[in-house]
């Protein structure tokens, strides 16, 4: 375009070189244009003969300018026409070539086709007449098989399996059609057949109900000859477990049950309702007798049933193909989807449990029978297992947590569950009857208890048969023995009057209660324990927990009743420091002969309080050991209380003296009345009553005689350095230079008294120390160190290894 002269260049002739161009679109947009008044068609078809004699004019310009181009390159054409030509030539002859080659080769061909078409026709006769020939050689061996020795008859009927079974393989593999010889036998082989399948159902159901093993090794060995030996399996388990079936509809059957009591004659015919429906209340009984009688024979059954299964099971594992060298039970398992034994207990278990649900939802009686006695259920199973251990040489859980035995116990946990509902029941109900509801405040009796330990012992000794039995009941009584601790909790006394001692007057309701529980409590306990000891371990882990919580409960009951008895005696034995035990006399005391008038005030106020609180309290309480350990501990205190406050009774005159072992002797009068009426003596004081008697002789020794080990080992040595100090204002015209400890710091006796019961023994030491005075200012003032001061640093050196 860049070719055409300026004048042209207003003419388009793109639209012109469009692929899509069509001229009668173009004159239609032409006519359409002239038709809107834009001009008239004889215009526009000047212009385009314009156009058309300017690209003719344009075209004839490129030959021109190019002529010489164009003739040397229709020269060319020319010349390629010429090779053309050639090429033309030589394809025609290799095309003739083609020709006479094929001729050559399909002759040949044609003739080797023929040849191979014949070959193969010929190869399939000869097979098929090949195994003709071995049909009626085996058929031939077959007829002579069936013998009538009985001794030979399995070994030959053996030998026959196998060639049946090659023929049956020949029948399937190769096509015998319109061959009539063929045909016409296979009459004889399918009776042959027969027979020995017949012979060796005969041999497998003989030698297993005979316990053979030959013939079952026979009987096995025929169906594997016979490539059957999975179906036949199969279908063996499927008819003993039908059977099996048939008889659990049977024992569970309510009509046919009443029917066997209406015939046993036991009851009058008036006394039987119509068919199918619930026993009377005089009948029930008889109903269950007949029920558990059928489920023994059922069990039984069972029994029988899986002894055929696991010596089945033995002789398949003990043959083996004699090519492949793997097990017939292999090879069943492989058909039954897992082993035979697990296979048939799944079965088994399965309709067992459908049955029995089927059977107990249409019946009130069985259902009660089933729930009520599981555990008589549950030792059929159990001794239906012995049995089998017995009579198969299984080696079973002992505890039965074998496979089978879960499988088996799985189809009866429905009762299960119910049994334990009602067992907890059981034992719930002697325990509501102990407490009963309303107004009453009435603690239980030892009669209750008595009842809910029968109610526990009956339950355990019910379930002792089946460890998981047991553990669930087990897990029941912890059920009942928490209910046991609310129900006393909700009923104790827990506000200040429970505990106060209100003088010489009687027990209050409230506290009478509150030690009523602590016997009951105490009661439960050691009946409990007692119980387990004749149980596994695994019982008592259970249980351990509950039983060890009503001894809890019991402790929280009556050991805050101890202490305020313990503070009550302690606040009367405080009453030692209102006595005056400084005043000199010149009356004899002869040691050993002195009267209760003799005694402190105080110590007849304690005798009195003792006596008291055992009359109203303790005697309340009888809980054995634990009540001695309650005693012990009581005196002990007693004991340890007044010693520590009579070893710092000051002043001391040796007439004091004489008065602090008269309330020594009454102390000791009274305290072994105490332990008397509870079962114990003074000796069983211990480290106590020792210090007591060594505060006797220690009231009288002379100050050289105070650090001797053998004088004074068995008294604490804070009671000790108490009675030191006392003795040096004595000793010194009433000059109180040691002081003791509460003096100095400005407490109470109480105050101190508490202090020393909530610090060891190194911190009442150091508190000691502070009594004594430093040797440096004694040094400084010129001083000289008491006797008492020296004993006092001698005994924390020697005894507790303290310098001072």
């Amino acid at each position: 375009m860049a070719d055409i002269p300026e004048p042209d260049l207003y003419i388009d002739y793109r639209v012109f070189l469009s692929n899509n161009f069509d001229p009668k679109e173009y004159a239609n947009s032409a006519i359409n244009a002239t038709s809107d008044g834009d001009g008239d068609i004889t215009i526009s078809l000047a212009k385009l003969s314009f156009s058309i004699d300017n690209l003719n004019k344009q075209l004839h310009d490129q030959v021109t300018s190019h002529f010489e181009d164009l003739i040397s390159q229709a020269a060319g054409t020319r010349d390629l026409e010429v090779v053309l030509n050639t090429v033309k030539d030589g394809i025609q002859s290799l095309n003739t070539s083609l020709d006479r080659l094929k001729t050559k080769i399909f002759a040949p061909y044609a003739q080797i086709k023929n040849y191979t078409v014949q070959l193969e026709r010929l190869q399939a006769a000869s097979e098929l007449l090949r195994n003709v020939e071995r049909f009626f050689y085996l058929s031939r061996c077959l007829e002579g098989q069936f013998i009538d020795n009985e001794k030979e008859k399995g070994i030959e009927y053996t030998k026959a399996a196998l060639n049946l079974g090659e023929l049956e393989i020949l029948l399937r593999d190769v096509n015998f059609d319109g061959i009539e010889p063929v045909q016409d036998q296979l009459p004889v082989i399918h009776q042959a057949r027969n027979n020995i399948t017949r012979e060796a159902q005969r041999l497998l159901d003989d030698g297993i109900n005979k316990q053979n093993g030959a013939d079952i090794s026979l009987g096995l060995q025929i169906f594997h000859n016979l490539h059957e030996m999975g179906e036949y399996v199969s279908k063996y388990i499927d008819d003993i477990s039908r059977k099996l079936l048939d008889q659990m509809k049977n024992a569970v059957d309510v009509t046919s049950l009443q029917k066997e009591v209406k015939d046993s004659g036991v009851i009058p015919i008036k006394g039987i309702r119509r068919l199918g429906s619930e026993p009377s209340t005089g009948t029930t009984t008889l109903w269950a007798t007949a029920l558990w009688k059928r489920m023994e024979a059922l069990m039984d059954e069972i029994g029988e049933s899986c002894s055929k299964i696991y010596m089945l099971e033995r002789a398949l594992a003990s043959e083996k193909d004699t090519i492949t060298h793997s097990t017939y039970l292999d090879e069943v398992s492989k058909i039954l989807d897992g082993g035979l034994v697990q296979h048939f207990w799944k079965i088994l278990s399965l309709n067992f449990e459908k049955e029995l649900k089927e059977a107990t939802k249409g019946s009130t009686f069985l259902q009660q029978t089933f729930v009520g006695g599981y555990p008589k259920l549950l030792r059929l199973f159990h001794e239906f297992f012995a049995k089998l251990e017995k009579r198969c040489d299984l080696k079973l859980d002992g505890d039965f947590q074998s496979q089978e035995t879960l499988v088996m116990l799985h189809s009866i946990s429905s009762f299960e569950a119910g049994y334990l509902a009602r067992s907890v029941t059981r034992m719930f109900d002697p325990i509501n009857m102990a407490f009963p509801t309303g107004l009453s405040r009435t603690p239980p009796t030892k009669s209750d208890v008595t009842n809910i330990i029968r109610a526990i012992s009956s339950e355990l000794e019910v379930a002792k048969l089946d460890s998981n039995l047991l553990r669930s009941v087990a897990k029941n009584v912890v059920k009942a023995l928490n209910l046991y601790c609310v129900k006393s909790e909700s009923m104790v006394t827990v506000d200040a009057t429970a505990y106060q001692i209100f003088g010489p007057g009687p027990a209050t309701a409230s506290q009478i209660i509150n030690l009523e529980l602590v016997t009951t409590l105490y009661q439960l306990h050691q009946s409990v324990w007692k119980i387990l000891e004749e149980y596994p371990d695994a019982v008592t882990e259970i249980i351990f927990d509950a039983v060890e919580h009503t001894r809890k409960v019991m402790l929280n009951i009556v050991d805050p009743l101890i202490q305020h008895i313990k503070k009550e005696l302690e606040n009367t034995l405080l009453k030692i420091h209102r006595e005056d035990f400084s005043r000199q006399s010149s009356k004899s005391f002869i040691l050993g002969q002195q009267s209760e008038g003799q005694c402190s005030t105080y110590m007849i106020e304690l005798s009195n309080r003792i006596k008291h609180i055992q009359n109203q309290y303790l005697s309340r309480i009888s809980c054995g050991l634990e009540s001695k350990e309650w005693i012990k501990g009581l005196g002990k205190r007693i004991l340890s209380f007044w010693l520590l406050h009579a070893s710092f009774v000051r002043p001391l005159s040796e007439t004091g003296k004489l008065k602090l072992i008269s309330d020594m002797s009454q102390l000791e009068y009274s305290l072994n009345q105490l332990l008397i009426d509870n079962g114990l003596t003074l000796a069983d004081l211990d480290e106590e009553y020792k210090a007591l008697k060594s505060f006797r002789q220690l009231l009288f020794l002379d100050n050289s005689q105070l650090t001797a080990a053998h004088h004074t080992a068995s008294l604490p040595l804070i009671i000790l350095i108490h009675h030191i100090i006392v003795r040096s204002s004595s000793n010194n015209n009433n000059l109180s230079i040691l002081q003791l400890p509460h003096k100095i710091y400005g407490w109470s006796e109480l105050e101190y008294s508490k202090w020393l019961d909530e610090h060891n023994e190194d911190e009442a030491i150091e508190l000691i120390k502070g009594c004594l005075r430093p040797s440096a200012e004694l040094e400084t003032n010129k001083e000289e160190e008491l006797v008492e001061e020296k004993m006092v640093r001698n005994l924390l050196k020697e005894r507790a290894g303290i310098e001072v």
